[in-house]
């Protein structure tokens, strides 16, 4: 799987990419809070949305996962905030992923989709890389915590916990600094 939608990802991210060097970063700041809400509310729902597109007559429908990937990715190289709720949500929605194998998935395909946009972001921006060492000890030390915690917490705690997280930063991103 990872294979089949990493290219996606990668065309996503630098889109979003592209997208933030020739836009105003005012006019997506604006939509991000509640792009982040909504994943974070159907990371709630996920359970119920998952039973009702198992339901449906015509099964899963084959293109929300590719274009779930895409959107969230092209997000991911515009913004990043919340990127790893959103992938989470689209992965249990759309390919119905149990959460351990949903949350390695996403960590992989966020991991391929930042370094794709940041190959953007070296060639076409000034980098302040007294910024890059701090991040990258941070990502490095949340890849290596993660995995252990989803596989101690159960599923459902941990679903709804990561959403709580997701409407609490859109709060934040709602209230001016």
């Amino acid at each position: 799987m990872l294979r089949r939608q990493a290219p996606l990802v990668v065309a996503g991210s630098v889109a979003g990419a592209v997208l933030l060097l020739a836009t105003p970063a005012s006019a997506f700041a604006k939509v991000v809070p509640y792009l982040l809400a909504l994943a974070a509310l159907a990371l709630l729902l996920q359970p119920q949305a998952t039973k009702w597109l198992a339901s449906r007559p015509a099964g899963r429908p084959g293109l929300l996962l590719p274009a779930g990937l895409i959107a969230v990715s092209a997000y991911d190289g515009y913004w990043g905030a919340g990127a790893g709720i959103m992938t989470l949500t689209v992965l249990m929605i759309a390919a119905a992923q149990p959460l351990v194998q949903a949350n390695a998935l996403k960590n992989m395909l966020l991991g391929i989709a930042d370094v794709a946009c940041c190959v953007v972001f070296v060639l076409c921006w000034p980098v302040d890389w007294r910024a890059v060492i701090p991040m990258a000890v941070g990502c490095l030390t949340g890849g290596a915590i993660g995995p252990s915690v989803t596989r101690h917490v159960p599923g459902h705690a941990l679903r709804i916990i990561a959403a709580l997280a997701g409407l609490a930063l859109a709060v934040r991103l709602w209230i001016p600094a």
